[in-house]
């Protein structure tokens, strides 16, 4: 009778191996997510982006800025090519007066340049130092 018992005792103490073998890749592949998520939000943090390239992401702010204040200067263009008269020609000089969206796209060019000059210095200063 012992003989029947053997089997069934070898079976489980594999089975038991195996669960204890699934336990132990399981905490080894949450270690490595937890490793992973660490240090993904380490290598896309804007503060080390900005450490590791200020030349390249001074010049895409300046860029963007440009293309804002492009877009937005688009935007405020009358729809008239060719006025036929006068009420037309008037308001065409009053849509060329300063509108609040307009000086809003100004003040973040002129945001985003202080920005990118006030880390420049302060990059070069830390540099050269």
């Amino acid at each position: 009778m012992t003989t029947n018992n053997e089997p069934l005792s070898s079976i489980e103490a594999r089975i038991e191996e195996l669960h204890n073998t699934i336990a132990e890749k399981e905490e080894q592949i949450k270690a490595r997510t937890r490793q992973l998520k660490d240090d993904i939000q380490t290598e896309l943090d804007p503060v080390t982006v900005v450490r590791r390239h200020p030349f390249e992401i001074a010049g895409s702010v300046f860029v963007t800025g440009l293309l804002i204040g492009r877009s937005i200067k688009t935007m405020m263009r009358p729809s008239h090519k060719h006025p036929s008269n006068m009420a037309a020609a008037s308001e065409q000089v009053s849509a060329k007066a300063p509108s609040p969206l307009g000086g809003l796209g100004i003040d973040i060019l002129r945001s985003a340049k202080d920005l990118g000059f006030n880390y420049l210095t302060h990059y070069l200063d830390k540099t050269i130092k």
